[in-house]
């Protein structure tokens, strides 16, 4: 399974030789280890708790059974039917271990429902409302308990009216939404998306908006399928006009939708970096001081970079090295890594794209994360350097070679994950592919043995991977016979390689 996902990331890597819009690789292993270091910082389902005083004073009380609560939703009485809502909410925003399921087994879903349909009373419309809320977000049987009740179409029309009840449905929504791509759609097919884009705009009251960016965020995630993209993009100008606010949650859950939105085909990345303003003001939150808001907006702009070479360039000039040269350095590891990544696309890319990050000074930067302790972040490190061996210039591998990083590079080859040592194995074969080709080889060979590089990829010549003892077993036979070649002698110099930089060399594409 691991020589599988291998074989199918490195295919995906783009360089000049194999058509420069098609190999950029896109996020597998890496989007679900982020993933799961994100869940606390955007969750998939909200409950929302009681937060007033009289819920202390009701803890002295007895509390109703869920079979009086349902009998008393039933009611004529509408003062009764609304505090047995109350009673209703209370019960479920418990904060440890709500007892949702006893109350879906009780029948009260359905009095509930039908309480979202009592203009008369906002009182009781924003009790049910905060009821199915917590309902929703528990299990999947307990969301779909939710839908199945018909409370999707009555939370869309109190939604378009705003409010705390409006507020309440949105959250509501937001929770069916995030259980799964079949309820999310069905939201979205219920004509949530108009509703609450009355609520997405910078006037719009600080709580009201945070649940309604929080709840816009979980209409565009989950990938199997997609989001229907004209479904949500009408959304897209008023995230836009959101960057620039100052409230840190509206801005997390703002990039986490775009990061959904750029995860997928380059049709919808055209479109997101074609809103006005938008790319500009995502880029500049790469620097926000707050974790929670540089960690989705990294993950946008990181999805971006593997587009076309037109999207990489829009990233670039909208100053993007000038941020991820930061992060590098950051010391937060899971935002090294996800930069890292990000560098590698670059990477990856034309050898213009190539020497403006070598112009920023990238690569002593990813020497700094090579020699981190993390070996996720190392791994990403060294894709950035394996693609730079593959479609860099012959001066841009001459620049690599100066700043020192084979050592580190090779290091890699003792680490117990043996997709860093393919990785590593591929960048020193593109390497020793380009020397042959400059007479560069003996050096290079002699360097290897040098820094003990040599002695492991001879050592994993017996490796259990069936990729990596070939490799080795490659490397080894066709660089370090003991034949010598009399043809090819290499220049030796003051910086030792030199990759057909001379005036001979110069027209060389790799």
């Amino acid at each position: 399974m691991a020589e599988k996902s291998h074989t199918s990331r490195i295919s995906s890597y783009k360089n000049a030789g194999h058509g420069t819009n098609e190999l950029r690789r896109k996020r597998v292993e890496l989007s679900v280890s982020l993933r799961k270091q994100a869940r606390d910082e955007q969750l998939l389902k909200r409950r929302a708790l009681s937060p007033d005083e009289n819920d202390e004073v009701q803890k002295e009380i007895e509390t109703p059974r869920p079979e009086e609560i349902v009998q008393g939703l039933k009611s004529s009485n509408l003062a009764v039917k609304t505090t047995s809502a109350r009673a209703a909410r209370r019960m479920l925003s418990q904060e440890k271990n709500p007892p949702i399921s006893l109350m879906v087994e009780a029948g009260v879903i359905k009095p509930l429902v039908e309480a979202l349909d009592r203009d008369d009373c906002q009182d009781l419309q924003f009790e049910a409302a905060w009821a199915i809320t917590n309902i929703a977000s528990g299990t999947h049987e307990h969301t779909m308990a939710v839908v199945n009740g018909g409370a999707v179409p009555k939370l869309v029309l109190l939604l378009a009216r705003g409010g705390v009840v409006g507020e309440q449905s949105a959250w509501a929504l937001g929770n069916i939404a995030g259980d799964g791509a079949s309820l999310r759609d069905a939201v979205l097919a219920a004509g949530a998306l108009p509703a609450m884009l009355l609520l997405m705009t910078p006037t719009t009251p600080p709580s009201q908006l945070r649940t309604a960016v929080w709840t816009y965020s979980n209409f565009c995630r989950n990938k199997n399928p997609l989001v229907k993209f004209d479904m949500v993009a009408p959304a897209l100008t008023y995230v836009s006009d959101l960057l620039v606010l100052p409230d840190q949650d509206v801005l997390a859950d703002a990039c986490w939708a775009l990061s959904y939105l750029t995860d997928g085909p380059n049709e919808r990345i055209e479109a997101v970096q074609n809103t006005p303003q938008l790319l500009p003001r995502l880029t500049e939150l790469l620097d926000h001081k707050s974790p929670a808001v540089r960690t989705p907006a990294l993950r946008a702009i990181g999805n971006m970079l593997t587009g076309s070479d037109e999207q990489t360039d829009r990233c670039l000039d909208a100053g993007c090295l000038d941020y991820l040269v930061n992060l590098l350095r950051c010391g937060k590891f899971s935002l090294m890594k996800e930069a890292s990544w990000a560098v590698s696309n670059i990477l990856a890319g034309t050898q213009m794209q190539i020497q403006r990050a070598i112009d920023k000074g990238l690569l002593g930067h990813l020497l700094h994360v090579l020699a981190c302790e993390d070996i996720k972040c190392q791994k990403e490190a060294a894709w950035a350097i394996t693609n730079l061996c593959l479609g860099g210039a012959p001066s841009q591998l001459d620049t690599l070679m100066s700043v020192g990083f084979l050592e580190p590079y090779c290091a890699l080859l003792s680490s117990p994950d043996q997709r860093a040592i393919n990785v590593v194995l591929d960048g020193l074969t593109n390497l020793m592919e380009a020397a042959a080709k400059y007479g560069q080889v003996e050096p290079l060979c002699i360097k290897l043995e040098e820094i003990g590089a040599l002695d492991h990829i001879e050592s994993l010549q017996n490796h259990e991977n069936e990729q990596i003892y070939k490799k080795c077993i490659h490397i080894l036979d066709t660089y370090f016979t003991e034949e010598e070649d009399q043809v090819a002698q290499p220049e030796q110099t003051e910086e030792e390689y030199q990759f057909g930089t001379g005036p001979a060399n110069q027209n060389i594409n790799f």
